[in-house]
Formats: structure tokens, C-alpha cells, sequence
């Protein structure tokens, strides 16, 4: 869900519930904290892990987000920042036990509406590292950004009424209801589209559209299905393992790949994982690739596929039992 929304319901929440102005700001704080994760992603850049240092990871979980809450809410409550966030909503933080429990009300929040969107957030880490999702929304959904952004536009320019915090409130959980459930009748649309035992079907930008995506033991088959004709395209279907026909195996240097921080990370980030693997010279060049995001890159602008091009895949080379990223 997009930054707008994730400050503007805790904020309505609480003034609707007659919050003192410093619990308020706690729990605007807590909605906010998780996306500073974007602070910390260059660290897997200098050194890579598999320990989500990335965004919608670590920060994103009911554990880590916790402390989360608490640091950011320590140093908005410092003076020399506190300052900045009561011009932005009003009144200064105040970093106590109880505001510690607003703040992490306001990351739990967080987490829900992120649950709702594709690919969803590691709710359970450390525990387990899979993300949990709803796959309703994309990641921000248009509609919802530019309310979310309007509202705080006019609560800005004007002074707070209690009357009107009850009013946008129900605004925007009734678009989000609204939505929400157009989106639930078009994925159950989408899945009654296609047969197989193990289909999984993810929104899109468009409001009509979705893809689709079929696994079985050794292939992956993708389509987009459209709600407004209710009809689905076949894509294509991709070997979830590629070598030459009659070629080495490859099992052991997937092995040894598949111990990269690099190539754990991005198996967690795709919705699924292709191989495409070949051999020579005593060496194997492994090309781990997201057929989905590929499709996806390719219904995209040109500016973003450019900008994306490497998001989507990476490249590995094993030699003598070793295993280096090469792009």
C-alpha cells in the first residue's frame, strides 16, 4: 500500500477514538515506520544476506516490526527532529510505554494493508521467512494513493473537525471495501478461468486485469485474465529447468547456487523461479529468472523495463564446487 494511506488511517483512527495528540502522532508514527526499510536496503547491496535486508523484509514482520515502531518513534521524539514532524502533523512525539504501544498499533495496521497487496509482507520472521498475502491489491492501488493524498490535502489547508475525521474515515473504508471486493469477484473470476491443481493468480496495475500462473512438477504456464470480457490468454510455458537436451545434470550446481545470498533473495522476491542452465569448459552459467515479472516487464512502459531490466533475473557461474554472481 502506498506511504498516503498508511499515515492517513492511523491518523483518522485515532482522532475518531479522541487520542491525546502525542498517542496520535505515535500511531501515524507506527503506520509509517516499516517503509523505512528503504534506509537500509544498500546494505545488501555492500554485503548480501538472506536476511531481508530489503523492502517489505525484516521491518515487515510482527517481531522485527515491533522495534521498528520503537526506534523510529525515538527519534522522531528527538529535538532535533521532532520539531519537522509537528509541522508535517501537528504535535511532537513523545517517546513512553504506552506511546511504544501506539506506535506498534500503527505498524500492525501497516502490515494488514500490505497483507492485501501482491506478494504480501514476512509476517511470521524470524520464524518463517514466507511472505503472507491476500493478493488483492497491487502494490499501491491508484485510486486509493490519490484519495489518501486528497484527504490529507484538505485536512492540511483546514482546520480538524471531528465531524469531517468521521466522514473521510468512512470515505476511505468504504473505497477500500468497495474495491477490495470488485477485486475479490474478479480473482475468483481469474482462477475459475483456467484448470489445475496449483493455480495462483496476482493483480496487476489495471484495474481489470490479472495474471495467472499454473505450476506443476517441471513447467510453469502463465496467462492474463481480463474481468471485463471475463475471458484468460494463454502467455506461455517455461521449463522450470532448461538445459541442452542430452546435456550434464545440473542438480549439483543448482545446489551449490542455490547457497547464495544472492540467488535466496531472489527466489523469495519472484512469484516463481525458471532455470535456464547450460555447461562448458567444466563450468555451469545458471540464469535465474521470474517468468511472471518477465510478462509483466513486458505490458510495461519502455522507461521501466530499462530501469528494471536486471530486477527480474540473475546470473551465476559454478566452477570447481563454487558458485559467484556474475550480474
Amino acid at each position: 500500500m502506498d506511504f498516503f494511506s498508511h499515515a492517513l488511517l492511523p491518523y483518522l483512527l485515532g482522532n475518531l477514538f479522541k487520542r491525546k495528540k502525542d498517542e496520535v502522532a505515535a500511531f501515524v508514527i507506527g503506520g509509517i515506520a516499516p517503509d523505512a526499510d528503504i534506509f537500509i536496503m544498500w546494505i545488501n547491496f555492500v554485503y548480501p544476506t538472506f536476511f531481508l535486508v530489503t523492502h517489505r523484509g525484516i521491518t515487515h514482520s510482527l517481531f522485527f516490526g515491533f522495534f521498528t515502531g520503537i526506534i523510529i518513534l525515538y527519534i522522531a521524539s528527538r529535538d532535533r527532529v521532532k520539531i519537522r514532524v509537528r509541522r508535517l502533523i501537528g504535535t511532537e512525539p513523545v517517546f513512553t510505554g504506552r506511546n511504544i504501544a501506539y506506535a506498534y498499533a500503527g505498524v500492525v495496521l501497516h502490515l494488514i494493508l500490505d497483507f492485501t497487496t501482491t506478494k504480501g509482507v514476512p509476517l511470521f520472521y524470524p520464524y518463517e521467512a514466507a511472505r503472507q498475502s491476500a493478493e488483492v491489491f497491487f502494490y499501491t492501488d491508484f485510486v486509493l494513493t490519490i484519495l489518501s493524498l486528497a484527504i490529507i490535502i484538505i485536512f492540511y489547508k483546514r482546520p480538524l473537525q471531528r465531524s469531517k475525521i468521521t466522514k473521510f474515515l468512512i470515505v476511505f473504508l468504504v473505497a477500500f471495501a468497495i474495491l477490495g471486493a470488485a477485486r475479490l469477484i474478479e480473482k475468483t473470476g481469474a482462477e475459475a478461468s483456467v484448470h489445475g491443481s496449483d493455480i495462483k493468480t496476482y493483480p496487476t496495475p489495471g484495474i481489470f486485469d490479472w495474471y495467472i500462473l499454473g505450476e506443476d512438477v517441471d513447467k510453469i504456464t502463465l496467462y492474463k485474465y481480463n474481468g471485463l470480457n471475463r475471458t484468460s490468454q494463454y502467455i506461455g510455458t517455461v521449463q522450470k529447468v532448461s538445459t541442452v537436451p542430452g546435456g550434464e545434470d545440473p542438480r549439483d550446481a543448482l545446489m551449490t547456487a542455490g547457497e547464495l545470498p544472492q540467488v535466496k533473495m531472489f527466489e523469495w522476491r519472484a512469484y516463481a523461479t525458471a532455470v535456464n542452465a547450460s555447461s562448458g569448459d567444466g563450468s555451469w552459467l545458471l540464469e535465474y529468472y521470474d517468468p511472471l515479472q518477465k510478462a509483466m516487464m513486458r505490458d510495461s512502459p519502455e522507461i521501466i523495463r530499462r530501469e528494471t531490466a536486471n530486477w527480474s533475473s540473475v546470473k551465476v557461474k559454478v566452477e570447481s564446487g563454487k558458485a559467484v554472481v556474475i550480474s
